[in-house]
């Protein structure tokens, strides 16, 4: 096992998908598209009254509307032949719900190592991506989030832009269960019950949903909080992911708000974090090119592994 696996561990079949995705069993959203998001003032690091963040001027880009999912990343796997870290090892850091209570200061009891787990076997050897085509890709580490980015013409948000981006148009402090429930209603896929033994699906999803299932912020983008962990632009071994995932809960991590983020080995692929991509504004009368199965909207103007 390498470090990368180890460190979490210790913190904390055969059908695959090809050029074409199968047929989704439900899905959430009726087209993928990329979201203009106007230069703003994003309050960084705002976490309710104690943490009112810094005001940090944004510059307009464009972003995903939804998690990259299955049906995009096989596309780019089928275009260039890309194979995954995961792949490449032949395992990948795998969620696995206890079957009793266990200690919540040691996720080794829910994470393993698991061979034959990467993007097509996202819940390990024996499964696959039927039904899935319209779920976040997952099991990819920052590299191969990155690879893809620069193939649709893009980048990793940085965290200003990610934040940006979640928070819309927000102005003040906000509660931060505020975030994944309205009035204790569920209002992003995340865990609810006692982690990590029992989801009770009151979300209507125990695990991963599809993409954009729940209703979007203000500036029309789906799923900024839970659902998976989003990788951020960085640089050196360490990086970033924002947003919470399904996995958190109210009894453990509860990072399912804008200002929560995780610290995670750049090479560590997992089965709860994914990404979506960013891109430059275009000049005025240029045109943009995109590969094939991606289409494009009009403008609409820390540290625990557990969760």
């Amino acid at each position: 096992m390498r470090i990368g696996a180890a460190l979490l561990l210790a913190v904390a079949a055969t059908a695959t998908l090809g050029a074409q995705a199968p047929a989704p069993v439900h899905r959430c959203l009726g087209q993928d598209a990329i979201v203009t998001v106007p230069a703003g003032t994003v309050l960084l690091g705002e976490d309710g009254a104690a943490r009112p963040g810094q005001a940090v001027r944004v510059a307009a880009f464009r972003i995903d509307a939804h998690e990259v999912t299955n049906r995009q990343f096989a596309a780019f796997v089928a275009a260039t032949g890309h194979r995954t870290r995961a792949e490449r090892e032949g395992a990948s850091a795998l969620f696995v719900a206890p079957t009793e209570a266990v200690s919540l200061d040691d996720a080794s009891r829910w994470w393993r190592w698991t061979k034959g787990a990467d993007w097509r076997h996202p819940m390990g050897p024996g499964s696959d991506l039927t039904g899935r085509a319209d779920e976040p890709v997952v099991h990819v580490d920052r590299d191969d989030a990155a690879a893809y980015a620069r193939w649709v013409g893009g980048a990793l948000p940085t965290t200003a832009q990610w934040e940006r981006a979640a928070r819309g148009n927000q102005n003040a402090t906000r509660d931060p269960v505020e975030w994944a429930f309205d009035h204790g209603k569920p209002r992003a896929n995340v865990w609810e019950g006692v982690f990590p033994i029992r989801d009770t699906a009151e979300d209507g999803y125990a695990g991963i949903a599809p993409v954009g299932c729940f209703e979007p912020n203000d500036l029309t983008l789906y799923d900024m909080v839970g659902n998976v962990w989003e990788w951020v632009a960085g640089e050196g071994d360490v990086g970033l992911v924002k947003g919470g995932s399904y996995l958190c809960a109210m009894n453990y991590c509860a990072n399912f708000r804008p200002a929560a983020y995780q610290a995670q080995e750049h090479d560590l692929p997992t089965s709860h974090i994914g990404f979506r991509v960013a891109y430059p504004v275009a000049a005025p009368g240029a045109s943009l090119s995109m590969p094939i199965g991606r289409s494009l909207s009009g403008s609409v103007t820390a540290t625990n592994i557990g969760g």
